[in-house]
């Protein structure tokens, strides 16, 4: 019974657990930098349709962004997040009727199990519950390769491996407070929702915002005579047509925005189609590029206005990369195309000497990033630039190839073999088999997403190398959480003759540090992760959010694991005690002791003994 009473007193110490959540009267603004963020439904004009959905700005605002946060290395940041999306707004949840439906008559060229005959409803199909996406007005947020606190799992830096996803539903409020690292690597981040079941949906509609870690690259440019800095944000929403009274766009069904080639969702820049930026000739165009794509990638391609058509090795104009990811290089590196994929940034510097039409353009990606299949995403101008002779304009001190900028990481940072502790294989993988919902289903090492279990683990400090392996005809960024890594080795089976496009994507630096990669198609990518001394629970997943919602995500716990009791773990143990306990109670109650006879009578013995005296 002891036993008992004391396991009951610890019950509450055993289950309990810190949280982040707090009172939406409560502040949240203790750190050296404070932000609020209102997680929103409102109408706002997009090209020349009203949009209606839920997103990170505010009324006033004229941007569907969130707002831009800037913080210093070895500050403390502090963000309030506020979830007020009350009101429904489309799309509606996903439901197993629905995959059952679009599977009768699938529409697009995919290798689908035909030769399995169907079953006749939605009942009798296998669902995975945990992968369906859903709850699209909860929320939380990701800052997205900053090297910072753990931030999936409530609380923030949770060292707890049941910890659930950070989940904040409307009227609810957050509070995440990060530090800064005094060497933290300055340039161009950005934040985004992360809940698993409704981080596409929210990226498709433009929850997102940009943040930067500010350092000595806007003073460097100016002593070479770049001043002209401008965004290039590319986003793919996924909008479907509506009449309604306040508005007649909104965000697309799930599954006609993930696994439908039939529509066509374009590539908007800083939420425009194709716009311009004007610079003199010779004058140095910085870009801030960041693809916030959700289930896209695309290239970086400058021409001619009217040669677009002709092969980029022959009529594009050369461009100067200087970061990526965040991480700024010692010296610029010449590109006459870049692929880039959903989460990745690059600071890019353009010059060009004749005045003139340009466009950047998004071309042949089509039949290398989905089995082999064209019209998406399709070839799109993503903006253009006007040349203009420009009497007084400000021109470069000197050549770019001759610029020397801080860089991010210095030289002795570098992985070295010898720090390598172990290998692992990563394996995203798609299943298409049209009895299982959801479909497709996407894995890692041929399972889906299961946040309470620990796929791997790793300790701070040590290196770890990965071999990302790509097992289909399909491209998966592959991104993993406050770690970054060096790329080492990219390949793939399939022909860069046949995709122009695939060489450039495997047209990586040696030991660049990022935070996210593409994988390339029935292809691999060798990395190398640092972990550094950020401990806890967090993930790697594919950074197409449509299949990190339906499976294509893994935990992993760096560091030590706080004591969690699970009474799953010990029911055999407790049987065994339970059973031990009711058979020592038909012992003691059913079957009682009988009391022997004494083997001498004390009376008898005293009389004895008088005898013997006498």
């Amino acid at each position: 019974m002891l036993t008992l009473g004391l396991l009951l007193t610890l019950f509450p110490l055993l289950s309990s657990g810190a949280t982040d959540f707090i009172p939406c009267s409560t502040s949240c603004n203790g750190g050296d930098v404070n932000y609020e963020l209102v997680a929103n439904v409102r109408s706002m004009q997009l090209l020349n349709y009203t949009y209606r959905g839920r997103t990170y700005s505010t009324e006033g605002s004229d941007s569907y962004l969130g707002p831009t946060m800037r913080v210093k290395p070895g500050q403390t940041l502090w963000i309030k997040l506020t979830n007020q999306m009350h009101e429904p707004v489309g799309p509606t949840r996903v439901t197993v009727e629905d995959y059952w439906n679009m599977l009768q008559k699938p529409g697009e060229k995919i290798k689908y199990q035909y030769y399995k005959k169907a079953v006749a409803n939605a009942s009798l199909m296998t669902v995975d519950f945990p992968n369906i996406p859903s709850h699209f007005d909860a929320t939380n947020l990701h800052l997205h390769g900053l090297d910072i606190e753990v931030h999936m799992f409530d609380p923030v830096n949770t060292h707890n491996p049941d910890a659930p996803h950070i989940a904040i539903h409307p009227g609810e409020c957050y509070c995440y407070r990060f530090t800064i690292p005094e060497h933290h690597p300055a340039g161009m981040y950005w934040y985004h929702p992360h809940l698993h079941g409704s981080s596409a949906v929210q990226m498709w509609g433009g929850m997102f915002g940009l943040l930067y870690v500010d350092g000595p690259l806007e003073d460097e440019l100016a002593a070479y005579g770049i001043t002209n800095t401008q965004e290039f944000v590319i986003w793919d929403p996924a909008f479907k047509a509506v009449d309604k009274p306040t508005h007649n766009i909104e965000v697309d069904e799930f599954l006609m925005g993930q696994t439908t080639l039939s529509k066509i969702h374009p590539f908007l820049v800083n939420g425009k189609m194709t716009p311009n930026f004007d610079i003199g000739v010779n004058e140095v165009l910085h870009l801030r590029s960041l693809c916030a794509t959700t289930e896209n990638e695309n290239t970086f391609i400058i021409y001619r206005e009217g040669e677009e058509d002709l092969p980029w090795d022959e009529a594009s104009f050369p461009f100067w990369v200087i970061g990526s990811d965040g991480v700024m290089y010692k010296k610029p590196v010449q590109k006459n195309i870049i692929v880039m994929a959903g989460g990745q940034r690059t600071e890019i510097l353009i010059q060009l000497e004749e005045p003139g039409k340009y466009v950047i353009s998004q071309q042949g990606i089509q039949g290398m990033q989905f089995f082999d299949m064209y019209g998406h995403p399709h070839d799109q101008i993503l903006a253009t630039i006007t040349v203009e002779e420009r009497p007084g304009v400000q021109t470069p001190t000197i050549p770019i190839s001759e610029m020397v900028f801080t860089p991010g990481y210095k030289e002795q940072e570098s992985i070295q073999a010898h720090d390598i502790v172990a290998t692992e294989s990563i394996v995203f993988s798609m299943g298409a088999n049209r009895n299982q919902a959801p479909f497709p289903q996407y894995y890692v090492n041929g399972k889906p997403f299961d946040p309470n279990r620990i796929d791997f683990t790793a300790h701070p400090g040590e290196a770890r190398e990965y071999i990302l392996i790509n097992a289909n005809h399909n491209v998966h960024p592959f991104h993993i959480h406050v770690n970054r890594f060096q790329v080492k080795e990219m390949g793939s089976e399939l022909s860069i003759e046949k995709y122009p496009a695939l060489k450039a994507v495997m047209d990586f630096e040696p030991d660049v540090w990022r935070d996210t990669v593409v994988v390339p198609p029935n292809g691999r990518t060798r990395i190398w992760v640092q972990y550094k001394n950020y401990t806890g629970k967090t993930v790697l997943h594919c950074h197409f959010l449509a299949h990190e919602d339906t499976g294509m995500m893994s935990t992993v716990f760096i560091g030590p694991q706080d004591f969690v009791f699970r009474w799953k773990d010990h029911q055999q143990a407790f049987m065994g005690i339970g059973i031990g306990f009711l058979v020592a109670l038909l012992l003691v109650f059913v079957f009682p002791k009988k009391e022997r006879a004494p083997a001498y009578e004390p009376v008898a013995m005293n009389r004895l003994k008088s005898k013997v005296i006498d």
